[in-house]
C-alpha cells in the first residue's frame, strides 16, 4: 500500500466514472495525480464512501490541509483518506 501525503493543490470533481481527479503534493508543480472512482454497481454504502473521498478533498483544499491518500503501489485510486489536524 502507497501513500501520497501533502496538500490537494488542484481537484476536479465530475459526475461521470471518476468523481474526483487530485492533484497531491507538497508544491503546484510537484503533485501526484490521484483519483476516486464512482462506485457504479456497487452497494449505496460504497457510494456514499467514495462521494465522502471526494468531499473531504474538497474541504481540505478550501482548508489547505494537508492529507494522506492510501492507494495501491501500481494504482492511482484513492482507497482510504486521512486529512491531518492543523
Amino acid at each position: 500500500m502507497a501513500q501520497t501525503q501533502g496538500l490537494v493543490q488542484r481537484l476536479k470533481l465530475t459526475d461521470t466514472l471518476i468523481l474526483a481527479w487530485a492533484y497531491i503534493g507538497p508544491t503546484p508543480s510537484n503533485t501526484e495525480l490521484l483519483i476516486v472512482r464512482s462506485a457504479t454497481g456497487q452497494p449505496p454504502d460504497e457510494a456514499a464512501f467514495r462521494g465522502a473521498l471526494a468531499e473531504a478533498l474538497s474541504a481540505a483544499l478550501a482548508s489547505r490541509q494537508q492529507v494522506i491518500a492510501s492507494h495501491d503501489n501500481n494504482s492511482a485510486e484513492i482507497t482510504l483518506l486521512q486529512v491531518l489536524a492543523t
